[in-house]
């Protein structure tokens, strides 16, 4: 079975504002989430295990919720963005 993928606004927001390159790799990464939501690559946040969280690609970081057939990404965390930066 595989999962259908959904965003919060603010998960979709930041995914939108990636690079393309950046997109794609986030895109791969939630494709084979879907196929299985529970990886050996996942962990569980908190105490529920639906609450999971993932490096989908280098320095893309996602927390997301399965439920009903869904795998909901709710943040979408860029953090080797300072690392990147200039300032």
């Amino acid at each position: 079975m595989s999962y259908r993928v959904t965003y919060t606004v603010e998960a979709k927001a930041t995914a939108e504002a990636l690079a393309p390159a950046r997109r794609q790799l986030l895109e791969r990464g939630l494709a084979k989430l879907a196929l299985d939501p529970y990886h050996k690559a996942s962990s569980h946040i908190g105490t529920h295990e639906d609450d999971r969280r993932a490096q989908v690609a280098p320095g893309l970081l996602i927390e997301y919720v399965v439920a009903h057939g869904l795998l909901v990404v709710v943040v979408v965390e860029i953090f080797d963005e300072v690392l990147l930066s200039d300032e």
